[in-house]
């Protein structure tokens, strides 16, 4: 394969996950525009929750750290109950700053355990779709997880188990944090 031919797959790739993850959160916004439409108040669903800060962080910590089993613009609608943009802001800070570093955990993981039959085995189960992608890839895929729905936990954790430079998945990573950055403005905006 040649290297534009690479470049327009990458790109490809790149904006069709891009794509995907404009659509899941136009959903997600979309239908809580329905549900207000509807006179549905789900602040006062949520409102147990805001009582709990610390059990939703505590719930998200473990969703980021195992795959991102939990959407974070759930939480990110959570946050927005808060009110004003000065403590929602701080709220959004905190997400992405828990989603960062269970980021780096994940490449430590991956680093520790990668050459372990427990991990080989998680390879084929959970990973066997991110580790193809990584090898083609390669720190284009941190980015793409990073800004994606591409699950950035399982791609950190392959990244550190491919041993790629801890120092540039550092950087690339960080990308994760205008995922946040965006995702919270349009959460922000849809769900005054």
């Amino acid at each position: 394969m040649n290297n534009e031919t690479f470049r327009k797959e990458r790109r490809r790739f790149f904006l069709g996950n891009m794509l995907r993850g404009a659509i899941w959160l136009f959903l997600i916004l979309g239908f809580f525009i329905l549900l207000e439409w509807m006179e549905f108040d789900y602040y006062a669903f949520l409102n147990p929750f805001y009582n709990r800060p610390f059990l939703l962080v505590l719930i998200y910590t473990f969703s980021e750290v195992f795959f991102g089993i939990i959407p974070p613009e759930l939480f990110m609608i959570w946050a927005r109950g808060y009110g004003d943009i000065v403590r929602y802001t701080g709220m959004v800070a905190v997400l992405a700053s828990i989603s960062y570093m269970a980021g780096i955990l994940g490449y430590f993981i991956g680093r520790l355990l990668g050459r372990t039959t427990f991990f080989k085995r998680l390879e084929k189960r959970r990973l066997n779709k991110v580790i193809p992608l990584m090898r083609k890839y390669g720190f284009s895929l941190v980015i793409i997880a990073a800004l994606t729905p591409v699950p950035f936990s399982a791609t950190c954790m392959v990244t550190g188990s491919v041993r790629y430079s801890f120092r540039k998945f550092l950087l690339f990573a960080g990308f994760r944090f205008i995922r946040y950055a965006l995702y919270s403005y349009f959460v922000w905006h849809a769900t005054l």
